[in-house]
């Protein structure tokens, strides 16, 4: 659905300067008004529409220039055009290349019979559809009018003096593209510290890429680590001997080789169900242990044990020829120096035998 509405605005004081040129002359005045033409197309969408398109077309009057026709104001007459005025209008419409031609009528009368208080009555004219229709009209005020209306209305067309004026001191106060020198600075402050905000945000952008590569890198170290690990784990356990074999002690296979070389019974780690050591699993494997260096009391027990066994074996032979001189003794019966001296022997084969009672036996 669509609507297209038009709306006459006027500012209070253009108002007012139409009303004082036309009470201040005795005859009616004529004249051209000038404005600008604004057009808004606003787009509504309810619950009962879909989409609710409305075109609001505003003339905005901003001067009036006094002359023939475009506004007229007539004495004590009725809200509606003559025919002089719609040909005049009309031509003037083939004339000019503007379509948006608006004819204003404002006539005022005496509301009372002394003339103390006087009536105006003001309406607009435009073409459409082959005649002319009536438009409505809206002055612009602080009274009767809401604040974004008020920020919506146009400015007023300046004046040549104003113009001038400015002009003749704007450059103590603009700058080339119309802003103000303040504006100005407060701009090129804007910037600059805009300019120092994206150097910060790179920086911190910088920062930030570094720190999720560090992030990555430590993720990949302890990734690393940890299947360096989980391998030596593997690798242990696949060194590591099965619970089914026995562990060997290398350093006393290789003690008891070394001090037993023909004792094959010390050597194996093997017993059967009667606690006998089996033969046939001894170890006869060399480990290459350096006896000398990680077992050096074994070297001296063996030095020590080579010293003792000369002596020891002289006493266990006189020891063995003690009962064999006793019988000689008893068969014989020899004499007295005979028995003496086998006496004195017998002493010393006993104080022999008392000694040679070591703990070898």
């Amino acid at each position: 659905m669509e609507e297209f509405n038009t709306t006459v605005r006027i500012s209070g004081f253009v108002l007012s300067s139409l009303m004082f040129q036309h009470l201040n002359t005795d005859a009616d005045v004529e004249g051209l008004i000038l404005g600008e033409s604004v057009g808004e197309e606003n787009c509504r969408i309810t619950d009962s529409q879909i989409d609710h398109i409305q075109f609001e077309h505003t003339i905005n009057i901003q001067k009036h220039v006094p002359c023939h026709n475009l506004h007229r104001q007539r004495r004590n007459s009725r809200q509606q055009m003559t025919f002089m005025e719609q040909v005049i209008h009309r031509n003037m419409r083939k004339i000019l290349s503007s379509q948006e031609l608006v004819f204003m009528l404002l006539t005022p009368s005496q509301a009372t019979a002394s003339g103390s208080t006087h009536r105006l009555e003001f309406s607009a004219f435009t073409w459409h559809s082959s005649q002319y229709i009536n438009i409505p009209i809206s002055v612009s005020n602080l009274g009767n009018l809401e604040q974004q209306d008020y920020w919506r209305v146009s400015g007023t067309c300046p004046s040549l003096g104003e113009s001038q004026a400015v002009n003749r001191h704007r450059t103590k106060f603009f700058c080339s593209g119309d802003d103000l020198k303040e504006v100005g600075n407060i701009n090129n402050m804007n910037d600059a510290l805009l300019g120092e905000m994206q150097k910060v945000c790179e920086g911190v952008e910088k920062s930030e890429r570094a720190v999720e590569k560090l992030r990555e890198d430590i993720t990949q170290l302890k990734e690393a680590i940890r299947n360096q690990k989980r391998n030596s784990e593997k690798n242990e356990t696949q060194k590591r001997p099965s619970p089914d074999e026995p562990n060997e002690n290398v350093l006393l296979c290789s003690a008891l080789r070394t001090l037993f070389p023909d004792a094959p019974s010390l050597q194996t780690q093997t017993l059967t169900v009667q606690g006998f050591p089996v033969l046939e699993l001894c170890c006869n494997t060399n480990h290459n242990i350096d006896i000398p260096t990680k077992l050096p009391l074994i070297l001296e027990n063996q030095h020590t044990k080579r010293k003792d066994t000369a002596p020891r074996l002289r006493k266990k032979c006189l020891v063995a020829s003690y009962p064999q001189r006793l019988k000689r003794k008893r068969k014989t019966n020899d004499t007295s120096e005979l028995a003496s001296e086998s006496g004195s022997d017998t002493e010393v084969e006993m104080n022999g035998q008392s000694r040679s009672n070591s703990p070898l036996f």
